[in-house]
C-alpha cells in the first residue's frame, strides 16, 4: 500500500460523507414536503489490494446508490385503500342525501301523503254528495300527484349532479394522465436507466396518489424508469402515451346510460373504486332503482286506482268522453309495444250506459276487448258497428286519443270493466300520467268536481266507488310481488335506510385502513428530524476523521520529502 492508495481512502471516505451529510441534509429540508420519500445513501467498501501473501488492504469506500426509502407493495396497498375510501365517502354522501329527499319521518312524505289521500275517499264515501268533500278529495289527489312530482324531479336533478361530477372526475383524472406521461417522458431521459432522479419520481407518485382518489389502478415498473398504469385489466397509460378517460353517454332515455371508456379506442372500464367508481355505483345501484321503485309505485297508484274507478259514476254523466293516453298506432294490437300504452288490457269487458237526459232513461252495452288481439280500430268498430251503441260514436281524435261522443240530449257513463281497457285508455280516470314524472289529477275533475266518481251501480247518492277507493290502500298487487302500494313503498324505503346505515359504516372503516397504511407508509418513507440529526453527526464525524487522516498521511509524505533531500 503506497502513500498515494492512502490518500485515495481518505479521499473517498470525505467524498462519500460528503454525499451522505447532503442527502441527510436534504432530507430534513423536505420533512415537511408533501409526498417527498427519504432517501439513503448506500455504501460498500472498495475492493481490497494485495499488500502481500495472504494479506489485504482495504482501498477506500464507494457510493453504491442514492435511493428512495418506499416499499411498493405499501404504497400499492395504500393507493388501493384511498380509492376504496373515496367511493366509500361518494356512497355515504349521496345515500345520505337520498335519505334526506325521501325525508320518510315528517308529516309531508309520501307515506303520510298516501294515507291522507285515501283518507279523503273514506270521509267521500261518508258524504257522497257533499261538494267541499269531492273537492277535498281532488285536492288531496293533486298533492299526492305534487309530492311524487317533486320527488321524482329531485331524483333526477341528483342524477345529473352524478353526472357532473362524473365528467369533473374524468377531466381531473384525464390532467393526471397526461402529467404522468409527461413525467414518464422526463424521468426515462434523465436516468438513462441508470440509478433514481428522486425529485421526479416524488412528483409521479403523488400525481399515482392523486389519480388513485378518481378510479382504482394499478402500476407496472420498466427498468427504463417509466410505469404503465392500469385500471382493472385496461391500460391508460402506457410510458409518455396517455390512453385517456370518456364519460360515454347513451341519449335519447329518461335515464341515459353511462360508461366510462378508454378515449384512445372505446374500451370499456369497470371502475369499481375511486370518486368515479362510487359515482356510477350510486348511479347505477341506488338512484336509478330507486327512481324505478318511486315509477313503478306510482304507475300502479294510478292504473289499479284508475281500474276500480273507471267503474263509478259521478253526480253527472259525459255528453264527451276522450281518454287521455295517446295510441301511437291505432291498427297495432293494444299491448304491443307499437301501440305504445304504458299499461296491459286483459281479456274482458266494460258496459257503456247511455241515458236520455230529458227522460232519464238509460241503457246499457257490453263492449268485449281483448289487449292481446284487438286494436283500437277494432274497439271503435265494436262500438260504432257490431254492438252499435246507439247515440253513442267511437272515434280517434286529432291527437290519437280515444273518444266516445255522445249525442245531444244524452251522457254517458260507464261500469263493470274486467279488462281493465278504460284506465289503460284513459277514459272516465282520476290520475293522468304513467309515473311520477307525469301523473297528475284529471283535468276534467278539476273544472268539474260534480263528475268525481263516488257511486256505483248507477245508484245516485251510492258511496260504492269511494269505498273500494279507500281500500285500495291495503289492496295487494301481482305486479308489486304480491304487496300493498303502502308495503312496496315502506320496503323500498327500509332498503334505502339498510345502505344508508352500511354506507356510514363503511366509510369509517375505510377511513380508518386508510389511516393505518399511511402511518406505515410514513414509517417507511417519512423524515425522522432526530434520524437525520444523529445521520448527519455520523457522516460529520466520519468528515472529520477521514480529512485527519489525509492529514496524517500529508504528513508521512512531508517526512519522507524530507529524508530524501
Amino acid at each position: 500500500m503506497s502513500l498515494n492508495g492512502a490518500l485515495q481512502i481518505g479521499r473517498s471516505a470525505m467524498v462519500a460523507s460528503q454525499a451522505a451529510i447532503q442527502v441527510a441534509g436534504n432530507n430534513m429540508a423536505n420533512a415537511a414536503t408533501p409526498g417527498y420519500h427519504r432517501q439513503s445513501v448506500s455504501l460498500a467498501p472498495s475492493i481490497s489490494e494485495q499488500i502481500a501473501q495472504r494479506s489485504y488492504v482495504g482501498t477506500g469506500v464507494n457510493i453504491t446508490s442514492i435511493h428512495r426509502e418506499i416499499d411498493t407493495a405499501l404504497q400499492s396497498r395504500l393507493r388501493t385503500a384511498v380509492s376504496q375510501e373515496q367511493s366509500d365517502l361518494v356512497s355515504q354522501r349521496f345515500l345520505t342525501e337520498l335519505e334526506t329527499l325521501q325525508n320518510e319521518l315528517s308529516d309531508t312524505d309520501v307515506s303520510s301523503t298516501l294515507s291522507d289521500f285515501f283518507n279523503s275517499f273514506s270521509e267521500l264515501a261518508n258524504n257522497p254528495e257533499d261538494h267541499a268533500v269531492r273537492t277535498l278529495v281532488i285536492q288531496q289527489g293533486q298533492t299526492l300527484a305534487n309530492k311524487l312530482n317533486s320527488l321524482r324531479g329531485e331524483y333526477t336533478d341528483l342524477r345529473k349532479q352524478v353526472d357532473q361530477a362524473l365528467g369533473a372526475s374524468v377531466s381531473k383524472a384525464n390532467d393526471i394522465l397526461d402529467k404522468l406521461a409527461t413525467l414518464n417522458d422526463q424521468i426515462a431521459t434523465a436516468e438513462g436507466g441508470q440509478g433514481e432522479i428522486g425529485a421526479l419520481r416524488d412528483q409521479r407518485d403523488s400525481l399515482l396518489d392523486d389519480l388513485a382518489q378518481y378510479l382504482d389502478i394499478t402500476t407496472i415498473e420498466h427498468t427504463n424508469g417509466t410505469v404503465d398504469v392500469l385500471s382493472g385489466s385496461e391500460p391508460i397509460l402506457l410510458g409518455s402515451r396517455s390512453r385517456g378517460l370518456e364519460v360515454r353517454v347513451d341519449a335519447g332515455d329518461d335515464q341515459p346510460n353511462l360508461t366510462i371508456r378508454v378515449r384512445e379506442d372505446g374500451t370499456l372500464l369497470n371502475v369499481t373504486s375511486g370518486s368515479i367508481g362510487g359515482l356510477m355505483v350510486q348511479r347505477e345501484q341506488n338512484i336509478e332503482p330507486i327512481t324505478d321503485d318511486l315509477d313503478t309505485f306510482t304507475g300502479q297508484l294510478i292504473f289499479q286506482l284508475n281500474r276500480v274507478y273507471s267503474q263509478g259514476q259521478g253526480q253527472t254523466g259525459f255528453e264527451s268522453a276522450e281518454g287521455t293516453y295517446r295510441i301511437d298506432d291505432t291498427t297495432a294490437n293494444l299491448n304491443s309495444t307499437d301501440a305504445g300504452l304504458a299499461f296491459t288490457i286483459g281479456n274482458g269487458s266494460f258496459f257503456i250506459n247511455v241515458t236520455n237526459q230529458q227522460t232519464g232513461l238509460m241503457t246499457t252495452h257490453e263492449i268485449h276487448v281483448n289487449g292481446n288481439a284487438d286494436s283500437l280500430d277494432d274497439l271503435i268498430d265494436e262500438i260504432n258497428n257490431t254492438v252499435g251503441v246507439p247515440n253513442v260514436t267511437a272515434s280517434i281524435s286529432a291527437t290519437n286519443h280515444f273518444t266516445l261522443t255522445a249525442a245531444d240530449g244524452y251522457e254517458i257513463s260507464f261500469s263493470d270493466d274486467s279488462s281493465g281497457a278504460l284506465a289503460a285508455l284513459g277514459v272516465n280516470t282520476f290520475f293522468t300520467g304513467e309515473n311520477a314524472a307525469d301523473i297528475g289529477v284529471n283535468q276534467v275533475l278539476q273544472t268539474d268536481p260534480s263528475k268525481l266518481a263516488a257511486g256505483g251501480g248507477n245508484i245516485a247518492g251510492s258511496n260504492t266507488t269511494a269505498l273500494a277507493i279507500a281500500d285500495l290502500q291495503d289492496s295487494t298487487f301481482s305486479e308489486l310481488g304480491n304487496q300493498s302500494l303502502r308495503e312496496f313503498w315502506q320496503k323500498s324505503v327500509d332498503t334505502l335506510a339498510v345502505k344508508t346505515d352500511a354506507a356510514n359504516s363503511a366509510a369509517q372503516t375505510s377511513q380508518l385502513v386508510r389511516q393505518s397504511l399511511d402511518a406505515q407508509v410514513q414509517a417507511v418513507s417519512g423524515v425522522s428530524l432526530d434520524e437525520e440529526s444523529i445521520n448527519l453527526l455520523t457522516f460529520q464525524r466520519q468528515f472529520q476523521a477521514a480529512a485527519r487522516f489525509i492529514n496524517v498521511i500529508n504528513d508521512a509524505l512531508q517526512t519522507l520529502l524530507s529524508i530524501v533531500q
